[in-house]
């Protein structure tokens, strides 16, 4: 599995539900400019940044997303935030949802030295 341990061990201590959020699409997006904080993610996402400590170019995503491999920081991260309005974010080894799976809880950030990947996701544990 090319999911680095650090974010499958930080998910996979978090118990995991089945409530999906109610929405349609999923959007995902790159940003141009170079964010230099996590502050920098908008309300109601979760977003990447392909550096360490929030650096280097941002994609962020909201809604459900079946695939994910088109976004080229998604990819390959090194830090990441639920900015989530309310929900826990659900991310997915695979495309269409499959393969192994964790959830980051709404307000979690990090970043690390390790390179991480996602291929899908959806939300969950709406409040």
């Amino acid at each position: 599995m090319r999911m680095t341990r650090k974010l499958a061990v930080m998910a996979g201590g978090i118990a995991l539900t089945g409530g999906l959020l109610a929405g349609t699409g999923g959007t995902a997006t790159a940003a141009e400019a170079s964010p230099q904080a996590a502050s920098d993610c908008p309300s109601g996402w979760f977003c990447v940044w392909a550096g360490q400590n929030y650096t280097g170019r941002m994609q962020k995503v909201a809604g459900t997303n079946k695939d994910l491999t088109q976004y080229a920081v998604f990819q390959n991260f090194k830090s990441w935030y639920n900015h989530g309005a309310s929900c826990d974010f659900k991310w997915f080894s695979a495309k269409n949802h499959g393969g192994s799976s964790g959830v980051i809880p709404r307000g979690y950030k990090k970043s690390d030295s390790a390179s991480h990947y996602i291929k899908s996701n959806t939300w969950v544990n709406c409040s």
